[in-house]
């Protein structure tokens, strides 16, 4: 049996989230029993028959989830039968430093939670010290862990991997459409609406490229507490964007990056915080989408750059711009770049991927 221990799980949404739902499904269909012992309660679907895999819910006050769900792992460990444990963070890995568990534990690094102060360096050391092994999403993340490495400390990078998208249904694509209307060339943000994702700079971008689109149009989808800024911003510049809220997950969300023509998310550091990778932009690839990126923290691994898209200063208006001037007006660079982003995007997907990450504990899949 796998364990994957986990305080941000399905259906609570977010790029941890995700991965750690992606995670549990893959290894059972790989042939492993899998447990997740999860942050939460029975609200959040812990029985959905759906599932290839079983859930336990922790609730109460956080020190209190936290070492229940610590003692109810060290108790399944020590009982046997347990092959591996997968931690989402350091800070699930920190109540069992002094377990000593008989099997491999290996934690997750996304970014973000390596925010560096002296005393979380302390604690991030301590927590990587009883691991077996770290898997970061980027080469950008082992960079933030470095000062808080232990020594001989196994790291991994694999990249987060990716869902085929599920088909678009008439309806779906119907819905894209009527959104779009005549606009072309036609742009498009997937992301939560928050600072660093550099939101702003696709909405300044696409009013300055007017000039040379008349009909151009940007599609923000997501949500967030920046909403209202970016809304400021978007009426500033009489930029051509339309806000779209929260999309659905399914047919919506491939509809809607079929049917674009560019993916723009020029993310940057805002204080510490930036990327640890960007799953987003290995979904515009997955339908074909050249894509634009910043340059702060992983999201340039998520690109070839100058092959699917390009990476570029998310601090710089005119830097935007010029890159998605560039691709929007030559149909020759579009093409290619979409060529390239398929085939980028395909390698990134789970059923490729999940042999590397279950290798990190010396597994294999049952199945074959």
């Amino acid at each position: 049996m796998i364990i994957i221990s986990a305080q941000a799980f399905l259906p609570r949404t977010g790029g941890i989230q995700n991965l750690m739902g992606g995670l549990a499904e893959h290894f059972a269909w790989a042939g492993h029993q899998v447990l997740v012992l999860a942050d939460g309660d029975a609200g959040d679907a812990a029985t959905d028959p759906a599932r290839p895999y079983k859930v336990e819910r922790f609730s109460g006050p956080r020190p209190l989830r936290r070492w229940r769900k610590a003692r109810r792992l060290k108790q399944l460990v020590r009982k046997g039968g347990v092959d591996a444990v997968y931690l989402d963070t350091w800070k699930s890995m920190e109540p069992l430093v002094s377990a000593s568990l008989p099997c491999p534990l290996v934690i997750y690094g996304h970014g973000n939670e390596f925010l560096d102060t002296p005393s979380k360096r302390v604690r991030i050391r301590k927590a990587l010290a009883a691991a077996t092994a770290l898997i970061c999403v980027s080469q950008e993340t082992v960079g933030r862990v470095t000062p808080a490495l232990p020594d001989g400390m196994r790291v991994e990078i694999i990249h987060p991997p990716v869902y085929p998208h599920p088909p678009a249904l008439a309806e779906d694509t119907a819905w894209a459409e009527g959104m779009w209307g005549t606009a072309s060339p036609r742009l498009v943000v997937l992301a939560r609406l928050i600072d660093w994702k550099g939101i702003d700079q696709a909405i300044r971008a696409s009013a300055a490229l007017r000039t040379d689109f008349p009909n151009i149009k940007l599609a923000i989808a997501g949500i967030g507490d920046d909403r209202e800024r970016l809304e400021k911003i978007a009426d500033e510049t009489d930029a051509p964007v339309q806000f779209l809220g929260r999309i659905d997950e399914g047919g919506q969300k491939t509809a809607l990056l079929s049917t674009a023509d560019l993916f723009l998310q020029p993310g940057r550091q805002v204080i510490q915080e930036r990327e640890g990778f960007g799953i987003t932009y290995l979904e515009a690839a997955l339908v074909g989408l050249p894509t634009i990126s910043g340059n702060a923290g992983g999201a340039p691994e998520a690109i070839v750059n100058g092959q699917t898209g390009f990476v570029v200063d998310g601090t710089d208006t005119d830097a935007v711009t010029d890159a998605a001037r560039r691709i929007l007006s030559d149909n020759t660079t579009r093409e290619k770049f979409s060529t390239a982003a398929r085939t980028h995007g395909d390698a990134a997907l789970w059923k490729k991927q999940v042999v590397n990450i279950l290798a990190v504990a010396g597994l294999t899949p049952k199945n074959g």
